[in-house]
């Protein structure tokens, strides 16, 4: 009699990437199905298993399963050689390897478009946050130009922010001004936050110093002013 413990002991183990993209290797249930039932029973000389034991617990016909193993084989999810063994029997032999080629391409196509979806969703958010702050639209040319502190400049997001978030405590909110404060940062090194933050730091230490002997000067970014400069 069997118990649960019993049907417990011998799970078949599927890797999850193959369970979740084997649409994407142009696979439909049926040729799922019989595929991992081959991987199943894989042995270490990979000699095809016969196809009773293939088509067993299925609904198909030895045909339609011979039939479905062809298919695999065609779409490159197995590789089937007829070779000579030590007896000098014929036998067929199953590789596996077309299977986790493609899924290897699969895998890495996917990563690309979650990164481009992903960026996308950050531009979208980052974009959101200059109108917000703004509190009106962009202009196409705002618009451009904060494409090409991305593109062209490869700034990071959290740059720009930064940017954005120094030009809003200046109340000095312009992209020209915020474009300014990008180009000093670049000239100095400065690619994180933290960085950014330690130069405005530096500027309101500098700044207060001179408030203190009552020499308060005036900054224009856009007219190139540098408050970091000494």
């Amino acid at each position: 009699m069997y118990t649960r413990e019993m049907l417990r002991e011998k799970p078949v183990v599927i890797q999850r990437a193959l369970f979740n993209h084997y649409v994407e290797l142009g696979l439909n249930e049926k040729q799922f199905v019989i595929l991992i039932k081959l991987l199943d029973q894989e042995n270490e000389r990979n000699i095809q298993p016969p196809l009773e034991d293939v088509q067993q617990g299925t609904s198909l016909s030895i045909q339609e399963v011979s039939h479905i193993i062809n298919q695999l084989s065609q779409l490159k999810c197995i590789d089937i050689k007829i070779e000579k063994d030590e007896q000098h029997k014929y036998n067929e032999f199953i590789s596996f390897d077309p299977l986790f080629e493609q899924l290897a391409l699969v895998l890495n196509e996917t990563k690309q478009e979650n990164k481009a979806e992903d960026q996308n969703n950050q531009f979208k958010k980052l974009f959101q946050e200059f109108e917000s702050t703004f509190g009106r639209p962009l202009t196409p040319l705002e618009v451009q130009t904060l494409n090409h502190w991305i593109d062209t400049d490869h700034h990071s997001n959290e740059l720009i922010r930064s940017a954005l978030n120094e030009a809003h405590s200046l109340d000095k909110l312009s992209i020209k001004y915020i474009d300014r404060i990008l180009l000093n940062w670049k000239k100095k090194n400065i690619t994180t936050v933290q960085s950014s933050k330690e130069e405005s730091e530096k500027f309101n230490q500098n700044k207060k110093l001179k408030q203190n002997v009552n020499s308060i000067p005036i900054f224009d970014w856009v007219n190139g002013e540098n408050p970091y400069d000494k």
